[in-house]
C-alpha cells in the first residue's frame, strides 16, 4: 500500500497544474483518506513473534476466585484482558485452570487455553499454554491475571529491552520509589541491579522482600511481569527450585542463582494487583481516576 502514495501525489501535481478545482479537491480528499487509512492499518500491525499468556486460576490462598471477583459488574480478569490487548502489542491469552474461566473469557471476546489445575505455579501454566499454540513465539509476556490496573507502556518496555540484546534472558519492570513505608514492607519486592543510579536498565543483581539497598533515599520497587525468550523460559521451568527463591519466596532468584541473565527495567507506569480483598477498594479507586 506504501507505493500508492507516490502515484496519488503525482495525480494530484498533476491536477494542480491542469487547474480543475473540483478534480484536485476530489484527488486530494481521497489521498487524506487513504493516509488516514494506512495509519489504521499500521497501528494494528501485531508482532506475530511474541505472544502475551494471562495465568489465572481459580484457588489462590489468600483470595479464591478472585480473579472471577466481580468489579463495576464485571470479572477482575476480563480488565486484565482488554488492558493486554490495548497494548496493541501481539495476540493475548488467558491460560486458565478451567472450563469456567475459558467460557468467561470467550464470553467477553477473549482467548483461553485450558492448562493442568495441579500446576505449581503461574510461569508453569504460561508455559503449558504456549506449548499449545499453533506457532511458537520467540517472545513471551507473563502478565498476572490479579493485576486489572497496569500501564500498558510497561509490556512495551520490558519487550523492547529483551529484543534489544539477545544476551539477555528475561526482563521484568521496576519502578522508582522514596516511600518508606513501602522500603520496610515486605509484601513490596526491592531489586538492587546494574546502572540503578544511572536509572536505566541493568542486569538485576538480586531481589528481596527486605529493605535494600541500605543508605539511599529511593529504592526501586519489583512490578510481576516478565517477558521471557522461549528458550530461556524453557531452561526455566526445568529447574529445581533454588535455595534462595524458596527463602524470599519469589521464583525469579531461581533464574539469577541459575546465572540466568535477567534484567530490570526502570518503568514510569504502575501496576495494581488484587492479593487480598482488601485490594479491591485501591483498584477501584485508580479505576475511577483513569475514566
Amino acid at each position: 500500500m506504501v507505493e500508492i502514495i507516490p502515484i496519488i501525489m503525482r495525480e494530484i501535481e498533476t491536477s494542480i497544474k491542469e487547474k480543475p478545482p473540483k478534480r484536485t479537491f476530489l484527488i486530494f480528499t481521497i489521498f487524506v483518506e487513504f493516509q488516514r487509512i494506512l495509519v489504521l492499518v499500521l497501528h494494528t500491525v501485531r508482532d506475530n513473534s511474541s505472544v502475551i499468556v494471562i495465568p489465572a486460576r481459580l484457588n489462590s490462598s489468600r483470595f479464591p476466585r478472585k480473579i472471577l471477583e466481580p468489579i463495576n459488574g464485571k470479572p477482575l480478569i476480563t480488565y486484565v484482558l482488554e488492558r493486554a490487548k490495548q497494548a496493541n502489542l501481539c495476540d493475548c491469552y488467558v491460560a486458565c485452570c478451567c472450563e469456567e474461566v475459558r467460557r468467561i473469557v470467550e464470553n467477553y471476546g477473549g482467548k483461553a487455553i485450558v492448562t493442568n489445575p495441579d500446576l505449581p505455579s503461574g510461569t508453569d501454566r504460561v508455559f503449558e499454554a504456549v506449548g499449545a499454540l499453533d506457532m511458537r513465539p520467540e517472545y513471551i509476556i507473563n502478565l498476572q491475571g490479579d493485576t486489572p490496573v497496569f500501564d500498558t507502556t510497561i509490556l512495551k518496555d520490558i519487550l523492547d529491552v529483551l529484543k534489544s540484546n539477545p544476551e539477555i534472558d528475561m526482563t521484568t519492570p521496576v519502578t522508582l520509589q522514596e516511600n518508606i513505608d513501602d522500603f520496610t514492607n515486605e509484601n513490596t519486592v526491592k531489586v538492587i541491579f546494574d546502572n540503578m543510579e544511572k536509572h536505566v536498565s541493568g542486569k538485576a543483581i538480586y531481589f528481596s522482600r527486605s529493605a535494600i539497598p541500605n543508605g539511599l533515599p529511593w529504592f526501586y520497587s519489583h512490578i510481576g511481569i516478565y517477558a521471557y525468550r522461549y528458550k530461556a523460559l524453557e531452561k526455566f521451568i526445568g529447574l529445581p527450585q533454588s535455595f534462595l527463591e524458596k527463602t524470599e519466596r519469589l521464583e525469579q532468584l531461581r533464574a539469577i542463582q541459575n546465572n540466568m541473565n535477567v534484567w530490570a527495567v526502570p518503568v514510569n507506569g504502575t501496576a495494581i494487583s488484587v492479593d487480598v480483598r482488601e485490594d479491591l477498594e485501591r483498584v477501584c479507586r485508580a479505576m475511577e481516576m483513569t475514566r
